[in-house]
Protein backbone atom coordinates (compact mmCIF):
# COMPACT_ATOMS: atom_id res chain seq x y z
CA UNK A 1 0.00 0.00 0.00
CA UNK A 2 1.63 3.58 -1.16
CA UNK A 3 3.02 5.12 1.99
CA UNK A 4 0.58 8.89 1.11
CA UNK A 5 -2.20 6.98 2.62
CA UNK A 6 -2.89 7.86 6.43
CA UNK A 7 -3.56 5.14 8.69
CA UNK A 8 -7.69 4.06 9.32
CA UNK A 9 -9.56 2.60 11.93
CA UNK A 10 -12.07 0.58 11.30
CA UNK A 11 -14.43 -1.36 13.96
CA UNK A 12 -16.00 -4.66 13.53
CA UNK A 13 -19.23 -3.06 13.17
CA UNK A 14 -17.54 -1.20 10.22
CA UNK A 15 -16.96 -4.06 8.51
CA UNK A 16 -20.14 -5.36 8.95
CA UNK A 17 -21.45 -2.19 7.20
CA UNK A 18 -19.24 -2.50 4.16
CA UNK A 19 -20.32 -5.75 3.82
CA UNK A 20 -23.97 -4.76 3.88
CA UNK A 21 -23.63 -1.72 1.70
CA UNK A 22 -20.23 -0.60 0.50
CA UNK A 23 -21.27 2.93 -0.64
CA UNK A 24 -22.97 3.36 3.16
CA UNK A 25 -19.65 2.51 4.26
CA UNK A 26 -17.73 4.91 1.73
CA UNK A 27 -20.43 7.81 2.69
CA UNK A 28 -19.37 6.94 6.33
CA UNK A 29 -15.76 7.02 6.11
CA UNK A 30 -15.64 10.17 3.97
CA UNK A 31 -18.50 12.13 5.52
CA UNK A 32 -19.57 10.85 7.89
CA UNK A 33 -22.75 10.28 6.69
CA UNK A 34 -24.00 7.39 8.96
CA UNK A 35 -27.01 5.18 8.61
CA UNK A 36 -30.16 6.13 11.36
CA UNK A 37 -29.68 4.63 14.10
CA UNK A 38 -31.36 1.89 15.39
CA UNK A 39 -33.41 1.85 18.82
CA UNK A 40 -31.10 1.91 22.06
CA UNK A 41 -30.81 -1.55 23.25
CA UNK A 42 -30.66 -0.55 26.96
CA UNK A 43 -32.04 -3.24 28.37
CA UNK A 44 -29.67 -5.99 26.66
CA UNK A 45 -26.60 -3.38 27.56
CA UNK A 46 -27.86 -4.14 31.47
CA UNK A 47 -28.07 -7.52 31.17
CA UNK A 48 -24.59 -7.54 29.35
CA UNK A 49 -22.92 -5.43 32.87
CA UNK A 50 -24.82 -7.74 34.85
CA UNK A 51 -23.67 -11.18 33.26
CA UNK A 52 -20.28 -9.25 32.85
CA UNK A 53 -19.78 -8.70 37.00
CA UNK A 54 -20.98 -12.49 37.67
CA UNK A 55 -18.95 -14.03 34.94
CA UNK A 56 -15.88 -11.54 36.90
CA UNK A 57 -17.01 -13.01 40.11
CA UNK A 58 -16.48 -16.74 39.20
CA UNK A 59 -12.82 -15.82 37.24
CA UNK A 60 -11.79 -14.73 40.37
CA UNK A 61 -12.66 -17.73 42.03
CA UNK A 62 -10.94 -20.02 39.16
CA UNK A 63 -14.37 -21.48 38.11
CA UNK A 64 -16.80 -21.67 35.27
CA UNK A 65 -20.34 -20.45 35.52
CA UNK A 66 -22.86 -22.84 35.52
CA UNK A 67 -23.92 -22.43 32.08
CA UNK A 68 -20.53 -23.07 31.00
CA UNK A 69 -19.58 -25.92 33.48
CA UNK A 70 -22.81 -27.61 32.25
CA UNK A 71 -20.83 -28.72 29.44
CA UNK A 72 -17.22 -27.41 29.08
CA UNK A 73 -15.09 -29.10 31.28
CA UNK A 74 -11.36 -28.63 30.08
CA UNK A 75 -11.38 -24.43 30.07
CA UNK A 76 -11.29 -21.96 32.38
CA UNK A 77 -11.82 -17.67 32.28
CA UNK A 78 -9.11 -16.14 30.59
CA UNK A 79 -7.54 -13.65 33.15
CA UNK A 80 -4.75 -12.21 31.31
CA UNK A 81 -3.79 -8.90 31.51
CA UNK A 82 -5.09 -7.89 28.05
CA UNK A 83 -9.04 -8.80 29.04
CA UNK A 84 -9.66 -5.38 30.32
CA UNK A 85 -8.89 -3.73 26.74
CA UNK A 86 -10.12 -6.22 24.75
CA UNK A 87 -14.19 -5.95 26.56
CA UNK A 88 -13.76 -2.12 26.56
CA UNK A 89 -15.89 -0.12 23.73
CA UNK A 90 -13.73 1.71 20.91
CA UNK A 91 -10.60 -0.27 22.00
CA UNK A 92 -11.02 -3.92 21.62
CA UNK A 93 -8.79 -6.50 20.42
CA UNK A 94 -6.81 -4.56 17.83
CA UNK A 95 -4.59 -5.87 14.74
CA UNK A 96 -2.51 -3.31 12.86
CA UNK A 97 -2.04 -4.44 9.84
CA UNK A 98 1.41 -2.78 8.30
CA UNK A 99 1.35 -3.12 4.88
CA UNK A 100 -2.35 -1.94 4.53
CA UNK A 101 -1.37 0.97 7.10
CA UNK A 102 -4.94 0.15 8.76
CA UNK A 103 -6.11 -1.16 12.18
CA UNK A 104 -9.52 -3.65 12.85
CA UNK A 105 -10.91 -4.04 16.06
CA UNK A 106 -13.58 -5.01 17.80
CA UNK A 107 -14.53 -5.47 21.89
CA UNK A 108 -15.53 -8.83 23.05
CA UNK A 109 -17.84 -10.08 26.00
CA UNK A 110 -15.59 -12.92 27.63
CA UNK A 111 -13.18 -14.89 26.83
CA UNK A 112 -12.39 -18.64 27.52
CA UNK A 113 -9.21 -20.05 27.90
CA UNK A 114 -8.87 -23.85 27.42
CA UNK A 115 -6.18 -26.41 28.83
CA UNK A 116 -4.40 -26.70 25.28
CA UNK A 117 -4.11 -22.44 25.52
CA UNK A 118 -6.41 -21.87 22.87
CA UNK A 119 -8.67 -19.01 23.46
CA UNK A 120 -12.43 -19.12 22.53
CA UNK A 121 -14.65 -15.83 22.42
CA UNK A 122 -17.88 -15.81 23.86
CA UNK A 123 -20.42 -13.19 23.80
CA UNK A 124 -23.80 -12.61 25.61
CA UNK A 125 -26.86 -12.65 23.82
CA UNK A 126 -30.30 -11.57 25.81
CA UNK A 127 -33.49 -11.91 23.78
CA UNK A 128 -37.28 -12.30 24.48
CA UNK A 129 -38.01 -14.25 21.40
CA UNK A 130 -39.83 -17.74 21.16
CA UNK A 131 -36.65 -19.37 19.79
CA UNK A 132 -32.77 -18.60 19.77
CA UNK A 133 -31.10 -18.13 16.80
CA UNK A 134 -27.84 -17.74 15.44
CA UNK A 135 -27.82 -15.26 12.69
CA UNK A 136 -25.61 -14.78 10.25
CA UNK A 137 -24.16 -11.64 11.71
CA UNK A 138 -23.54 -13.51 15.39
CA UNK A 139 -21.82 -15.89 13.22
CA UNK A 140 -19.71 -13.50 11.56
CA UNK A 141 -18.66 -11.49 14.34
CA UNK A 142 -17.21 -14.54 15.78
CA UNK A 143 -15.51 -14.84 12.89
CA UNK A 144 -13.91 -11.63 13.03
CA UNK A 145 -13.34 -11.89 16.66
CA UNK A 146 -11.21 -14.96 16.29
CA UNK A 147 -9.48 -13.39 13.62
CA UNK A 148 -8.18 -10.67 15.56
CA UNK A 149 -7.11 -13.24 18.63
CA UNK A 150 -5.34 -14.99 16.11
CA UNK A 151 -2.94 -12.07 14.62
CA UNK A 152 -2.39 -10.92 17.70
CA UNK A 153 -0.16 -14.32 18.30
CA UNK A 154 -2.93 -16.51 20.42
CA UNK A 155 -3.81 -20.11 19.33
CA UNK A 156 -7.42 -19.70 18.96
CA UNK A 157 -9.88 -22.51 19.13
CA UNK A 158 -12.37 -23.87 16.33
CA UNK A 159 -15.59 -22.89 18.59
CA UNK A 160 -16.80 -19.91 20.05
CA UNK A 161 -19.82 -19.65 22.45
CA UNK A 162 -23.10 -17.97 23.03
CA UNK A 163 -24.61 -17.36 26.00
CA UNK A 164 -28.01 -16.81 25.44
CA UNK A 165 -30.59 -15.16 28.21
CA UNK A 166 -34.10 -16.10 27.29
CA UNK A 167 -36.82 -14.14 28.89
CA UNK A 168 -39.09 -16.60 30.50
CA UNK A 169 -43.05 -15.85 29.43
CA UNK A 170 -43.91 -18.72 31.16
CA UNK A 171 -44.39 -16.82 34.65
CA UNK A 172 -47.88 -15.42 34.89
CA UNK A 173 -46.78 -12.08 35.51
CA UNK A 174 -44.14 -9.50 36.25
CA UNK A 175 -44.05 -9.51 39.96
CA UNK A 176 -41.15 -7.09 39.83
CA UNK A 177 -38.56 -9.45 38.19
CA UNK A 178 -38.29 -10.34 34.87
CA UNK A 179 -36.83 -14.37 34.69
CA UNK A 180 -34.41 -15.61 32.00
CA UNK A 181 -33.08 -18.94 30.46
CA UNK A 182 -29.70 -19.17 30.21
CA UNK A 183 -28.66 -21.39 27.46
CA UNK A 184 -25.41 -22.36 25.93
CA UNK A 185 -24.86 -22.03 21.93
CA UNK A 186 -21.61 -23.38 20.07
CA UNK A 187 -20.37 -22.06 16.94
CA UNK A 188 -17.91 -23.33 14.16
CA UNK A 189 -15.46 -20.44 13.45
CA UNK A 190 -14.48 -19.91 10.22
CA UNK A 191 -11.53 -16.94 10.05
CA UNK A 192 -10.05 -17.23 7.00
CA UNK A 193 -12.76 -14.97 4.91
CA UNK A 194 -11.79 -12.00 7.21
CA UNK A 195 -8.41 -11.10 6.13
CA UNK A 196 -9.82 -10.61 2.16
CA UNK A 197 -12.48 -8.29 3.37
CA UNK A 198 -10.60 -6.18 6.03
CA UNK A 199 -8.14 -5.58 3.04
CA UNK A 200 -11.41 -4.86 0.34
CA UNK A 201 -13.04 -2.23 3.04
CA UNK A 202 -9.58 -0.07 3.20
CA UNK A 203 -9.33 0.23 -0.20
CA UNK A 204 -12.87 0.94 -0.58
CA UNK A 205 -12.15 3.74 2.03
CA UNK A 206 -9.37 5.14 -0.24
CA UNK A 207 -11.25 5.70 -2.91
CA UNK A 208 -12.05 9.28 -4.12
CA UNK A 209 -15.29 8.38 -5.79
CA UNK A 210 -18.10 5.99 -3.78
CA UNK A 211 -18.32 2.42 -5.33
CA UNK A 212 -20.71 1.79 -8.45
CA UNK A 213 -24.09 0.60 -7.78
CA UNK A 214 -26.11 -2.03 -9.10
CA UNK A 215 -29.37 -1.43 -6.74
CA UNK A 216 -28.91 1.11 -3.72
CA UNK A 217 -29.94 0.30 -0.89
CA UNK A 218 -32.54 2.87 0.46
CA UNK A 219 -30.08 4.82 2.92
CA UNK A 220 -28.01 5.50 -0.22
CA UNK A 221 -31.19 6.75 -2.33
CA UNK A 222 -31.83 9.36 0.81
CA UNK A 223 -28.40 10.44 0.78
CA UNK A 224 -28.61 11.29 -3.23
CA UNK A 225 -31.73 12.91 -2.76
CA UNK A 226 -30.65 14.70 -0.18
CA UNK A 227 -27.12 15.81 -0.34
CA UNK A 228 -26.62 14.92 -3.78
CA UNK A 229 -22.52 13.75 -2.44
CA UNK A 230 -22.21 12.01 -5.90
CA UNK A 231 -24.22 10.80 -8.82
CA UNK A 232 -24.78 6.50 -8.79
CA UNK A 233 -23.20 4.94 -11.86
CA UNK A 234 -23.24 2.53 -13.94
CA UNK A 235 -21.36 -1.07 -13.23
CA UNK A 236 -19.47 -2.09 -15.67
CA UNK A 237 -18.74 -5.84 -16.84
CA UNK A 238 -15.30 -6.67 -14.54
CA UNK A 239 -17.10 -6.54 -11.38
CA UNK A 240 -17.21 -7.83 -7.87
CA UNK A 241 -20.62 -8.35 -6.41
CA UNK A 242 -20.97 -7.26 -2.55
CA UNK A 243 -24.58 -7.60 -1.49
CA UNK A 244 -26.47 -4.97 -3.35
CA UNK A 245 -23.31 -3.36 -4.69
CA UNK A 246 -21.13 -3.61 -7.53
CA UNK A 247 -17.98 -2.46 -7.28
CA UNK A 248 -15.54 -2.52 -9.68
CA UNK A 249 -12.90 -5.91 -9.11
CA UNK A 250 -9.72 -3.72 -10.43
CA UNK A 251 -10.23 -1.45 -7.06
CA UNK A 252 -9.51 -4.46 -5.27
CA UNK A 253 -5.77 -5.39 -6.17
CA UNK A 254 -4.86 -8.97 -6.31
CA UNK A 255 -5.97 -11.15 -2.93
CA UNK A 256 -8.44 -13.87 -4.05
CA UNK A 257 -10.00 -16.01 -1.37
CA UNK A 258 -12.76 -18.46 -1.90
CA UNK A 259 -15.51 -16.49 0.25
CA UNK A 260 -15.00 -13.62 -1.51
CA UNK A 261 -18.56 -12.82 -2.53
CA UNK A 262 -19.66 -14.20 1.02
CA UNK A 263 -21.29 -11.28 2.12
CA UNK A 264 -24.51 -10.81 4.06
CA UNK A 265 -27.79 -9.62 3.73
Amino acid sequence: MPPKFSSLKISRSGLKLFQECPRCFWLDVHHKIKRPPSFPYTLSSAVDFLVKQEFDKYRKEGTLPPVLARHINDAKLYSGPELPVWRENFKGVQYFDEDLNAMLYGAVDDVLEFDDKSLAVIDYKSSGSREIKIYDDYQKQMDIYTYLLDRNGFKTHTEAYFVFYQVDKTGGGFQNALPFIESLKAVKVDKSWVANVFEQAVMVARRDTPPEVIMPCPHCIYVQQVYRVAPFAVSDSSTVTSGNITIPANKFGSSKNKKENDFEQ
